[in-house]
């Protein structure tokens, strides 16, 4: 798979939830949240930005919730990667703010009371509280995901050259400082760090099937957790009874604790992954 099809493959709560097939089958503490998220960020997304704009994505939870934010839906399927602005969202409240206006970002991401804005170019660069900007990184594929501590983000790392088609998983603290952690043959992506820190996993297609590894901040041998001993060849077949789909994006994934990752795998449907054992489940009830 390849980076620009990770991309593309990117579907979120919000959107999974404009289906109503997806809908009923969300968890019920989810179709809360994306409910809403529409009552709410929708009406003052309009009013800020033009009635054509439309909430794309939800990045993280709480009072530092981030949303970014499309210009107008495309007229046709173009498979290109839409360009956002990006604004605050304090989900206890309700009450939205602009980061920046200028659909000109991927993704981003608030790691403690700044934010991390990735541009088209693969710049990530940090607006600090007081509103000045600079530069963090380049060559920044995407998937930004903070540390518990909020002094450094993981993030997928591209290559250029003969090596364009590949990517690998970064860390880059706050200074600038980019450390490489994991780098397989073929895509390494959408990294998440537990709430210890102490954890990342990740999703690579080294093994021709995208699987979840886990490893650490400093960059341990990578441990495969899930789909052992498939192969695309096997799934072109039909998917086994012990395939585990992977996440549609890495900030479709929330840690329920230390040792429990729960994703979500598209169409509605949600997964819990112990990172210790490999064992995952579908987890789709609940109303909490």
């Amino acid at each position: 798979m390849t980076l620009r099809k990770l991309y593309l493959a990117v579907t979120t709560l919000v959107l999974a939830a404009t289906s109503a097939t997806a809908a009923d089958r969300m968890n019920p503490a989810d179709a809360r949240r994306v409910q809403s998220a529409r009552e709410k960020l929708v009406p003052a997304i309009e009013k800020e930005f033009g009635p054509k704009a439309r909430l794309i994505h939800l990045y993280g939870h709480g009072t530092n919730a981030l949303a970014g934010i499309m210009a107008e839906p495309p007229s046709e399927a173009t498979g290109d990667i839409p360009l956002l602005a990006i604004v605050g969202w304090n989900e206890r409240t309700g009450a939205m703010r602009v980061v920046d206006r200028e659909f000109k970002y991927r993704e981003a991401r608030s790691v403690g009371t700044q934010v991390a804005l990735l541009e088209a170019n693969g710049d990530l660069r940090l607006r600090e509280a007081n509103g000045r900007t600079r530069l963090l990184a380049q060559r920044v594929g995407g998937d930004l995901f903070p540390t518990p501590k909020g002094d450094a983000l993981l993030a997928t790392l591209t290559r250029t050259g003969n090596e364009a088609h590949e990517t690998s998983i970064g860390i880059v603290d706050l200074t600038g400082r980019v450390k490489e952690i994991a780098d397989g043959p073929g895509v390494d992506a959408m990294p998440s760090i537990s709430p210890d820190g102490k954890t990342v996993v990740f999703v690579s297609g080294r093994t021709t099937v995208a699987s979840f590894f886990r490893t650490t901040v400093d960059g341990a041998e990578p441990v495969q957790l899930t789909n052992k001993g498939l192969s695309a060849w096997l799934l072109s077949q039909g998917e086994p009874a012990d395939f585990v789909p992977p996440p549609v994006s890495n900030y479709a994934m929330e840690w329920v604790d230390d040792d429990t990752l729960r994703y979500n795998a598209g169409g509605g449907e949600f997964w819990k992954l112990n990172v210790r054992t490999g064992e995952a489940s579908p987890d789709l009830g609940g109303g909490k």
